[in-house]
C-alpha cells in the first residue's frame, strides 16, 4: 500500500469537511445533521495549525488526500479520544481505514500515562468493525430515538493501554 500521513497545513481549509461529506454520502441524513459540526472542526483546525498537526494528520495515497483522522488529548492521563476519522467512499474497502486507525493509535500510544484510547461510532456503520479489529472493546451503547437523524445505536468503545 502506497500511502503516506501528513500534516493538516499541508493542505487547503477544507480538506476535513470535503473528506467528510464524501465519506459519508451514502445517507443524506449524515450530511443533514452533521454538516455544521464538518465546517466547525474544520474550521478550528485551520485556525490552530498547531493543534491539527499535532493531534491528527491526512492520509494520501499516490499525491492524493483521501482520509484523516483526529484526536482529543484533553482527557490525559485517563483518556485520549478518536474524534473524526473518515475515508474518501471510493478508496473505503482497501485497507486504508485500517491503516490510517492503526497509525494514529501508535501516535497516540506515545503519551507518557496515558490509560485508555476511546471512540464512539454508530452501528450502521462499518466504522464499528474496523476499532474492533484494532483492538477496541464496546463498553457501551444507547439507542439512537431520533428519526429524522441517521439511524443506529451510538456505541462507545475503548482500548485499555498497560503501563
Amino acid at each position: 500500500m502506497d500511502i503516506e500521513f501528513r500534516k493538516f497545513t499541508d493542505f487547503d481549509r477544507g480538506i476535513m469537511y470535503d473528506i467528510l461529506k464524501d465519506a459519508y454520502s451514502f445517507d443524506e441524513r449524515c450530511a443533514a445533521c452533521w454538516d455544521e459540526n464538518w465546517k466547525q472542526a474544520d474550521d478550528f483546525f485551520f485556525d490552530h495549525p498547531d493543534i491539527a498537526d499535532k493531534y491528527g494528520f491526512v492520509t494520501v495515497y499516490r499525491g492524493e488526500p483521501i482520509g484523516f483522522i483526529c484526536w482529543d488529548p484533553r482527557n490525559r492521563p485517563e483518556f485520549a479520544e478518536i474524534g473524526h476519522n473518515g475515508i474518501r467512499t471510493k478508496y473505503k474497502g482497501n485497507g486504508f481505514g485500517k491503516a490510517q486507525l492503526i497509525e494514529a493509535l501508535r501516535r497516540i500510544k506515545e503519551y507518557d500515562g496515558l490509560k485508555e484510547i476511546r471512540v464512539s461510532t454508530n452501528g450502521n456503520l462499518i466504522a464499528p468493525k474496523n476499532y474492533e479489529s484494532a483492538g477496541f472493546v464496546l463498553y457501551d451503547r444507547k439507542v439512537n430515538h431520533d428519526e429524522a437523524a441517521f439511524s443506529g445505536d451510538y456505541l462507545y468503545y475503548k482500548i485499555e493501554l498497560k503501563r
